[in-house]
């Protein structure tokens, strides 16, 4: 009596206790007691109940409002003494947990951002300050879901980076600069990638140009004021950035037979038109115009094989060619011609309709001048659309000159180029291990010299440093390459000629030494390939600085030896 006395006048010990003799006895129900009291047999009139007990209707049991959580969205239940809960309909176990329609979250949504994402609070402790100031209940795994559908993550995932990655670059090709930041702290994409030890081009394959989580916030930074680009400069810019970023995002493993490809890219229609037309952009500029008429014809004649599916590689040995040799009137008919001819047929997909004909109404518009920079743009972004780098700056293709030096067959390694971040200090060793047995390394380390030597302009110290340890290395090697050593000449005698400066040239110690290297250089080159336009290159530049240094009779020996090699490459061409 007095256990059951101490119940009488607290509420919540009553409920354990009617549940408890519920699940005793079966047949004990709100109904079955409904029913007994409304039978023949029993009172018309309900005694009172025992103070604090709360009253309970027929089918139903009531609780005062003190004793339970009110949330919108709820489905209110009681907790039995074993922990399951109970509805008071009927008051049926289940572990089913405690559920919200989507307005309820929604209506909570910022106050957990504010908790979660800008007090940087973990789960446990929101869903506490939740439950306990809001009266919002929920289970770990639905918060989970919730912050996952919202898209509310703390830390940078590599789906959001390569997000990231693709608007920054997308952003970058019509001349606008970005930063994000997430939850007000600015993200380093660099870093990222360099803490994960990927590059660029691993992100490129999950990005899915989609939008950015709402915690992530893209501004274009405050710049130095500039002349804006034209529009027209502008629109050629963003269909170029569409073209090659949905036909240049796969990557490119050897064991899916990538070299396959690449050696029926270089016996195709599309590369030979590109030779013919570079050299019928070479004759035109040494004033062999005949002859260069005739060589940009037989191009013309095959140029539209450029526009196939599997020679898009070739649109960039073409742009590489007219960059080389520009010549405005070529570079005209060459983008209209391509742009009417893709008009024309039907298989070329809309994109590279539409960066034809965009090339073709800016040059048409333009001189020469800013041909040739829309063209180094062009290239350039090629170049680095996956993050790569060298010596720490950017990766760029157009620092391999002369271009088109090393065998055909020989360059399966310029595809990988941009895949990697190069250093100075590496370049004796460089290798790329996937190429190790379909490639000497040689054609790759001269690369990079060259690479190394344009981009600093032919002034760094290091340049003769690196050359005379690469050139040991290949002449003790079993397989010697004439490439590699002819570069290691050619750079040398560039670093010599940038030293002398401004020193008389009849005297300066460097500008000789410049003379001899290209000459050794020059010499190499004569033995090792057929005549030709590089050959040309080398002997003209040879004869000026003959004629810097006041030497008059090798400058004119070296204009007839260009001279001739010219007149037997103008008759191996004719063939």
């Amino acid at each position: 009596m007095g256990q059951h006395e101490a119940r009488v006048g607290d509420p919540a010990a009553m409920s354990r206790d009617l549940v408890h003799l519920m699940r005793r006895s079966p047949q004990l129900s709100p109904e079955s007691v409904d029913s007994a009291s409304s039978s023949p047999g029993s009172s018309q009139e309900a005694s009172p109940a025992p103070s604090g007990l709360p009253i309970a209707r027929p089918g139903l049991l009531s609780w005062p409002a003190e004793h339970l959580v009110h949330t919108p969205g709820f489905v209110e239940e009681l907790e039995s003494p074993d922990g399951s809960a109970n509805t008071p309909s009927g008051l049926k176990r289940s572990h089913r947990k405690r559920t919200h329609n989507p307005d309820v979250w929604e209506a909570h949504k910022p106050e957990i951002a504010r908790l979660y994402l800008e007090e940087n609070k973990r789960l446990k402790d929101v869903m506490e300050i939740m439950e306990g100031q809001w009266g919002f209940r929920a289970s770990q795994k639905m918060y989970k879901t919730k912050l996952t559908q919202w898209k509310f993550f703390k830390n940078n995932r590599q789906a959001d980076v390569a997000n990231l990655l693709y608007l920054q670059r997308h952003r970058l090709a019509i001349g606008k600069e970005s930063t994000f930041r997430r939850n007000g702290k600015p993200i380093d994409v660099e870093a990222y990638i360099k803490r994960r030890g990927i590059s660029a081009f691993d992100l490129v394959e999950v990005a899915d140009s989609g939008d950015l989580p709402p915690t992530v916030r893209c501004r274009t930074p405050p710049s130095v004021p500039r002349i804006l680009d034209p529009p027209d400069d502008l629109r050629l810019k963003e269909r170029f950035f569409q073209w090659t970023s949905q036909k240049f995002v796969k990557p490119r493993p050897i064991e899916t037979g990538y070299l396959k490809r690449l050696d029926l890219h270089h016996q195709s229609k599309a590369l030979h038109a590109v030779q013919l037309l570079t050299h019928g952009c070479w004759l035109f500029s040494t004033g062999h115009n005949k002859e260069g008429g005739d060589f940009c014809r037989g191009a013309f004649a095959l140029l539209h094989h450029i526009l196939d599916t599997s020679a898009s590689l070739s649109f960039f040995e073409m742009m590489m060619a007219i960059r080389r040799y520009p010549k405005l009137e070529i570079i005209k008919e060459l983008w209209s011609y391509l742009s009417r001819y893709a008009a024309a047929i039907d298989g070329v997909n809309q994109p590279l309709h539409r960066v034809l004909t965009a090339f073709a109404v800016f040059s048409q518009q333009h001189a020469l001048e800013h041909n040739i920079v829309i063209l180094d743009w062009a290239l350039q972004w090629a170049s680095a659309r996956f993050n790569s780098s060298f010596d720490g700056k950017s990766f760029d293709y157009t620092m391999i000159q002369p271009w088109d030096l090393v065998p055909v067959g020989e360059s399966y390694h310029r595809y990988y180029l941009c895949l990697n971040h190069w250093e100075v200090d590496s370049i004796p060793t460089a290798t790329i291990q996937s190429l190790a047995k379909f490639e000497n390394p040689s054609n790759l380390r001269a690369d990079l010299l060259l690479i190394f030597g344009n981009q600093c302009g032919w002034s760094d110290e290091r340049i003769p440093k690196v050359a005379l340890k690469v050139l040991e290395q290949n002449r003790a090697s079993a397989k010697p390459s004439d490439y590699l050593e002819f570069v290691c000449l050619y750079v040398t005698a560039q670093h010599s000629r940038k030293r002398s400066g401004t020193d008389d040239p009849t005297t300066s110690i460097d500008h000789k030494l410049a003379r001899e290297y290209l000459q050794l250089a020059a010499d190499l080159q004569g033995r090792a390939w057929p005549p030709g336009k590089n050959y040309f290159e080398t002997l003209t530049l040879l004869e000026e600085w003959y004629r810097e240094s006041g030497n008059g009779e090798a400058a004119d020996d070296t204009r007839r030896k260009r001279d001739e090699s010219c007149t037997n490459v103008l008759g191996e061409l004719r063939k």
